[in-house]
C-alpha cells in the first residue's frame, strides 16, 4: 500500500511538473509572438513609411529584447519537456511534430540572431533617416526577407500546439516541407509588393510615369 502510495504520489508530481512546463512554453510562444508582431508593426507603420525617429528605435530594440526573452523561455521548456518524456513517458519522444517544432524554433533562433548583429546597429545608425536609403536591392531584400521569416515562424509552434491530430499521424519532413512552403509563397508575396512599392517611390519611376503623361497629351 505504502509503495503504491508513492508511485501516486510521483505521477502526480510529474502531471503537476508538466502542467507547469506547458505553461511556460506558452507564455514564450504568447511573449516572442507578441513582441514580434509588434516589431513588425512600428517597422511597418513608422520605419518604412519615413524616417527613423529615436522613440522608434527604442521601440525596435525593447521588442527585439523581448522577443529573444521568449525564445529563451522556448528552449528551456522545451528542452525540460524532452527530458519529461524521457523520464515519464518515453513513446512521447517518437513525436515527429515535437522534432519539427524544434526545428522551426532553431530556425527562430538564426533569424534573431540575424535581428540582433544586423538589423539593430542599423535601426540605431540610421536614426533620422529612412530604414531602406541607400540599401542596394539585395540588402532591402534580405531585410525583408528576415523579417517576413520572423513574422510567419512565431506562429507556426503555436498552430502546431493547437492540433493534437498530427500527434504520431504526420512525419516531420512533411510538417517541415508545408512551413517551407507556406515560408516561400510569404516571402515571395511579399518581396513583389516591396519592388511594387519602391519602384513607384523611386525617382526613375517618377520619370517614367511623367514621360508617359506627356506623350498622352
Amino acid at each position: 500500500m505504502e509503495q503504491l502510495y508513492l508511485v501516486l504520489l510521483s505521477s502526480d508530481q510529474a502531471s503537476l511538473l508538466k502542467t507547469g512546463i506547458k505553461f511556460s512554453h506558452l507564455i514564450g510562444i504568447v511573449v516572442g509572438l507578441g513582441a514580434a508582431t509588434v516589431l513588425d508593426l512600428v517597422i511597418l507603420r513608422f520605419v518604412a513609411a519615413g524616417k527613423i525617429a529615436p522613440e522608434h528605435a527604442s521601440i525596435i530594440e525593447f521588442c527585439s529584447k523581448v522577443v529573444t526573452a521568449g525564445l529563451l523561455v522556448l528552449w528551456v521548456s522545451g528542452a525540460a519537456f524532452l527530458l519529461h518524456y524521457y523520464a515519464f513517458d518515453p513513446a512521447k519522444l517518437g513525436n515527429e511534430k515535437v522534432w519539427a517544432k524544434i526545428a522551426i524554433v532553431g530556425v527562430l533562433t538564426l533569424n534573431g540572431v540575424f535581428i540582433h548583429r544586423t538589423v539593430l546597429p542599423l535601426v540605431r545608425a540610421r536614426v533620422g533617416q529612412s530604414l531602406f536609403e541607400g540599401m542596394t536591392v539585395l540588402q532591402r531584400s534580405l531585410l525583408i526577407t528576415f523579417g517576413v521569416v520572423s513574422a510567419t515562424s512565431w506562429y507556426v509552434p503555436l498552430l502546431l500546439g493547437a492540433m493534437p491530430q498530427l500527434n504520431f499521424v504526420v512525419p516531420a519532413t512533411t510538417i517541415l516541407l508545408a512551413y517551407a512552403v507556406v515560408l516561400g509563397v510569404a516571402i515571395a508575396l511579399t518581396q513583389i509588393m516591396a519592388h511594387v512599392l519602391f519602384s513607384e517611390a523611386s525617382p526613375s519611376g517618377v520619370k517614367v510615369r511623367s514621360l508617359h503623361s506627356r506623350s498622352a497629351h
